[in-house]
């Protein structure tokens, strides 16, 4: 049975994106802080790590950024898998205020990822919990995997309550999913 790990990317910068004043996934566009950097590189030492067959990413920036820097610490192969992507805030992917995706947040988190009115239009729990398993599905003929995503994606599958960045969490993916 293939070892999940998932790793939260490391700290990102918004003050490149907040300069631009980019709004909607345009927010996805920014990378590590300095001080996300050294995280990572100190997290790539973490002897868990050390026989790890692959590295595979969500392809947004700060997580893109993370997986490139432990590709190359651990010398191992990377893969970018779009469905590794975060929480879908609006799927008509036109909303243009981050306040909203906030309160569409702590509705999610407020109602366990469930819908409860006919105007939510964000990404369910179960929905990314499908998402995210077929993507490592597709990956089960490893021993151990690296999955380098998002907060919201990690809780999504193991229940673990915000995630720090680069914290890792292991998960069984079963075969019922």
């Amino acid at each position: 049975m293939t070892e999940f790990l998932l790793m939260r990317h490391a700290e990102p910068d918004y003050s490149e994106i907040d300069k631009r004043k980019y709004v909607g996934f345009g927010n996805d566009l920014a990378s590590l802080s300095d001080n996300g950097i050294e995280q990572v590189i100190a997290a790539s030492k973490n002897d868990i790590l050390k026989d790890v067959d692959l590295i595979i990413s969500s392809p947004y920036t700060r997580t893109l950024q993370t997986a490139s820097i432990l590709s190359r610490e651990l010398n191992k192969k990377l893969a970018v898998e779009l469905d590794l992507m975060e929480w879908i805030p609006d799927k008509s992917y036109l909303y243009d205020e981050y306040a909203k995706v906030v309160k569409w947040r702590e509705k999610y988190e407020e109602n366990d990822g469930k819908h409860v009115s006919p105007d939510d239009n964000w990404e369910q729990k179960e929905e990314i919990k499908y998402r995210v398993n077929n993507v490592l599905k597709k990956y089960s003929n490893y021993s151990k995997v690296l999955v380098v995503t998002h907060g919201m994606i990690i809780n999504a599958l193991t229940n673990t309550n915000k995630p720090e960045h680069v914290q890792l969490v292991k998960y069984e993916l079963k075969n019922e999913q």
